[in-house]
């Protein structure tokens, strides 16, 4: 089968964590492919894993990229264009993100919130304006950001998380924002929370609240594998009806 008769997906963040078991799980199908973005050097790539992949898997396509850098973002429409038989994106995923901001408002610095702000809401925003072109070459027109509970407003959980969950509600208002201004055009726009989930980075966030709260031990944690898998199930469920919406991992509708 041909690139071009392939479901083509474009997953940005695919070099680790949710990200990379997405890569994994949808290239298993020989009916997709996958072009994902890695930060670094192509040829030593941060998690080894997915070059590995890559190498026994002809459906993976990986490009560089560096969203908190203009120039890098500047050129990934051009590098995805390189893929091979390359005709248009239908499913464009935003899976990369920074949490390393466990304080009080009042103690989180300012060089703290810019760089959450830059990576979680700006990134993947600005990647998407250069990505939209190549959306508009299909008629699948499907747009996903894995956003968080912790940016929800109307259900605001009361931890201190500061600038990641404010970078992750400014984040969910471009969601709502994006739904309205592409409907027009046939695309789906949502918005997921993907579960508390080990990661490197979830790891850490866990350790951290774990410190701070005698309940932590309450909380649910998924493997980057099991959120990846669940989330899949859901992607293959939304409608055009459901533009605008933000689901959990379990498929429920939450609040933004």
């Amino acid at each position: 089968m041909s690139g071009s008769s392939k479901t083509t997906y474009f997953i940005l963040g695919g070099n680790r964590g949710i990200g990379y078991n997405l890569v994994q799980i949808l290239s298993a199908s020989t009916n997709n492919f996958v072009i994902t973005s890695a930060r670094g050097s192509l040829s030593l790539p941060k998690n080894k894993e997915l070059d590995d992949l890559r190498k026994i898997r002809n459906n993976i396509h990986i490009v560089q990229l560096d969203v908190t850098e203009d120039e890098s973002i500047d050129n990934i429409a051009d590098e995805i264009k390189k893929a091979p038989s390359f005709q248009g994106i239908d499913v464009f995923i935003a899976s990369s993100a920074i949490s390393n901001s466990y304080n009080e408002v009042l103690k989180t610095l300012k060089s703290v919130w810019l760089e959450h702000y830059t990576t979680n809401a700006l990134g993947p925003i600005l990647v998407l304006q250069k990505v939209y072109p190549l959306l508009l070459l299909k008629k699948t027109r499907k747009v996903f950001f894995i956003s968080s509970e912790a940016g929800s407003i109307t259900g605001y959980i009361p931890i201190s998380v500061s600038a990641y969950g404010q970078s992750k509600a400014a984040l969910n208002y471009a969601i709502k924002a994006l739904s309205f201004e592409l409907k027009p055009e046939g695309f789906t726009v949502v918005a997921f929370h993907p579960g508390v989930v080990s990661t490197d980075m979830g790891k850490y966030g866990i350790d951290q609240f774990t410190k701070r709260h005698k309940n932590a031990n309450l909380i649910e944690v998924m493997t980057p594998k099991e959120s990846a898998s669940a989330l899949v199930g859901i992607f293959s469920k939304i409608l055009p009806e459901d533009n605008g919406k933000f689901f959990n991992y379990d498929g429920s509708e939450r609040a933004f």
